[in-house]
């Protein structure tokens, strides 16, 4: 199904079977951990048959079974127009339930909250929840700040009593029989707590087991936690806000415990968010959001713009399980000058909202730097880089989405404006998921066939058999494709496969792909979607001089003649966007110096490079949370790989790469050795 073509007409109805039972793990809905969207992708229009919210924000969305429920600022909503009769406006303050399937207002359920809702979390009888904000009084009784409601008619839980709550509750989160809250408080039920506590689920009284301090604040105001996350087994805590010290230790901003029989610091303390950005923010925080496996997790932030490399509203990716003082980011999208709020990490994709224009955007301020590519409000990241994906329904922009909630069925998206996909939802609309989403692509693997364009300065394709141990006899291939489409292989500067598809690098800057099926080329198609608003000349710069070139998680490595560096740019096969960034991954290491480099091509564990002599060598790469660079030392030419009129020394290197993975065309050449690479790896 062809997702960006799906119109309003197909998608009504699909919301109206999107029903899930309390066992079927709707979005964050069964606690112990969210169901996930998998490998589905969502339409860019939304779904008819969602409630109309007239007013105010839309702070939060949780969904128990059928029954969905909005927190927030606002105090009259509608049925969904789906829902036959009358649609009087009905007046629910900060809290409103409503069926998934039907998209009408639950008539029973009034809490008659008394200010803000700003955090949800469905309790583990699958039939209350518990309610955080700014509020005064739930139910007619006074209840400040924190109280469980009943599902069915909003009435409080009256054995849930955590006292009095001084100052806000920001978020909260029910994991393993402990009810987290985050926040900016100094008290709970008279009990020291600051910004973060847990307490007991039944009877909301705090506990011990949260008792590390979180102390100080990013440039002034008042210590808080303003969201929080944790793995899918409990055993990390991630959150932000504005603070600056754990247990006496700098962490600035960003906290990550570590959860056993006792709440400790992780041993992961970070220094990318401690610049200022915009004197305008206490913090600079606004999301954090942890991955399906646990392995990473997604934070966003504002703070007007502060430069291609600061933290100023961006979006970056951290490995959860890094250990050090001084943790790095895997990688940063910058928006070059616009606020993200709400972030959904799924799967295939990094859902970020908020009232962003422009992705892949450092060197924009307040506009389109080189190579920005247009988002609108909302987008849909490429969890290996941070690189908008080619979805793109767009949405009135105003002030940003606030929470996202991914199940099994779809996305649910709330924030304060009222049109997405083109589309009037009312600050709450669903996204239905529609079909398989692009996986990230394969890392290519031996054995496999592997190609040398134009060796010794001669236009023809030379192809051998390469498995982990040695290199078969060459044969030049004899490429066919559609007339005037059979390039110059002397004008290739860079090649590699991903897919089934050849990207090639040419003389002239231009970049593009066709398909490659050992012999027979498919007509070019240029890959340039960083290039619509301001082209990334930097980009094409680099294009005219590489040296060698390869792909591998997410980000094209290459050589340029003239530099002693390996470097690399973030690179999304699926929406064909160039990172506006250049990276440097290795200068020279023994055995290695990219200046001389004449091809290279990439494993899981090895760097093939070709050089001068026309040999072929190989180090060991190595991966080490989100940096990867060959090892010093470790180079060793491949047996077989000889120099003479067949070199190795050519103008590109590059690993066939099938549509299926397959790592040789249907009639392959014989490799010397049947022995795959340790490296090789599925999808």
């Amino acid at each position: 199904m062809n997702v960006v073509a799906l119109g309003a007409a197909a998608l009504t109805g699909l919301l109206l079977v999107s029903s899930v039972s309390p066992a079927a793990g709707a979005g964050r809905a069964v606690p112990g951990g969210p169901a996930d969207l998998g490998d589905l992708a969502v339409a860019e229009q939304p779904a008819a048959g969602t409630p109309e919210v007239l007013d105010g924000r839309v702070y939060v969305v949780e969904q128990v079974g059928d029954t969905v429920v909005l927190g927030g600022s606002f105090t009259r909503v509608r049925d969904a127009e789906t829902v036959a009769g009358t649609r009087p406006v009905l007046v629910r303050r900060g809290l409103v339930a409503f069926s998934a399937s039907t998209g009408q207002v639950v008539r029973e359920f009034d809490a008659r909250v008394v200010g803000e809702v700003r955090a949800l979390a469905p309790a583990a009888d699958g039939r209350s929840m518990y309610v955080g904000g700014t509020f005064t009084a739930v139910d007619g009784r006074p209840r400040g700040r924190l109280a469980r409601v009943d599902l069915a008619d909003g009435s409080l839980v009256g054995s849930f009593r955590p006292g009095r709550v001084a100052g806000k509750v920001r978020d909260l989160a029910l994991r393993d029989g402990r009810l987290w809250v985050g926040g900016a408080f100094t008290h709970i039920g008279g009990r020291h707590r600051v910004a973060l506590a847990t307490l007991g689920p039944q009877t909301g009284r705090a506990t011990p087991y949260m008792s590390l301090r979180v102390r100080g604040h990013h440039r002034r105001g008042v210590t808080q936690v303003l969201k929080l996350d944790l793995t899918p087994d409990g055993s990390r805590l991630v959150a932000v806000g504005n603070f600056a010290r754990l247990q006496g230790k700098r962490s600035h901003q960003l906290l990550v415990l570590r959860l056993g029989r006792t709440a400790r610091p992780a041993g992961f303390r970070t220094r990318f968010f401690e610049p200022p950005c915009s004197r305008a923010y206490d913090s600079s925080m606004r999301d954090v959001d942890v991955s399906p496996d646990g392995r990473f997790f997604v934070v966003t932030t504002t703070g007007g713009y502060g430069g291609g490399n600061g933290p100023c509203d961006s979006v970056s990716r951290f490995e959860t399980h890094t250990r050090g003082d001084r943790v790095q980011p895997t990688w940063v999208d910058r928006t070059g000058g616009d606020t993200s709020y709400a972030v959904e990490v799924t799967r295939s994709a990094v859902y970020v909202g908020g009232h962003q224009r422009w992705w892949n955007n450092p060197g924009g301020r307040n506009g389109p730097g080189p190579g920005a590519v247009a988002r609108q409000g909302i987008a849909a990241l490429d969890p290996l880089n941070g690189l908008p994906l080619s979805w793109d329904p767009g949405r009135d922009r105003g002030v940003g989405v606030f929470d996202f909630l991914a199940t099994d069925r779809g996305l649910w998206v709330v924030s304060d404006t009222t049109r997405i996909g083109g589309l009037q939802r009312h600050r709450v609309a669903f996204l239905p998921a529609v079909g398989p989403a692009e996986l990230p692509s394969r890392t290519a693997a031996l054995p496999a066939e592997v190609y040398v364009a134009a060796p010794a300065g001669r236009d023809v394709l030379v192809r051998r058999g390469l498995s982990a141990t040695s290199a078969g006899a060459p044969s030049e291939v004899a490429t066919d494709g559609p007339p005037g489409e059979v390039p110059d292989w002397r004008r290739v500067r860079g090649a590699f496969m991903v897919d089934g598809w050849l990207y090639l690098a040419h003389a002239d800057g231009s970049f593009s792909r066709r398909t490659f099926d050992g012999t027979t080329l498919g007509p070019a198609e240029a890959v340039a979607a960083q290039d619509r608003i301001r082209p990334l000349t930097a980009w094409h710069a680099d294009a005219r001089a590489a040296t060698g070139m390869a792909y591998q998680d997410g980000r094209i490595y290459y050589t340029r003649a003239g530099s002693d560096a390996l470097v690399y740019r973030y690179f999304s096969p699926a929406s064909g966007v160039v990172g506006a960034e250049r990276h440097v991954a290795s200068g020279r290491v023994p055995g290695f110096r990219p200046g001389r480099v004449r091809g290279l091509a990439l494993t899981r564990t090895h760097l093939y490079i070709g050089g001068p002599d026309g040999a072929l060598r190989r180090l060991t790469w190595r991966t080490q949370g989100g940096a990867a660079k060959p090892v010093g030392g470790t180079a060793r030419r491949v047996p077989g790989s000889v120099a003479g009129p067949a070199t190795w020394a050519g103008r590109a290197l590059f690993l066939f790469q099938g549509p299926d993975g397959a790592t040789a065309p249907e009639e392959p050449t014989t490799a010397p050795d049947s022995r795959a690479d340790p490296g090789r790896s599925p999808r």
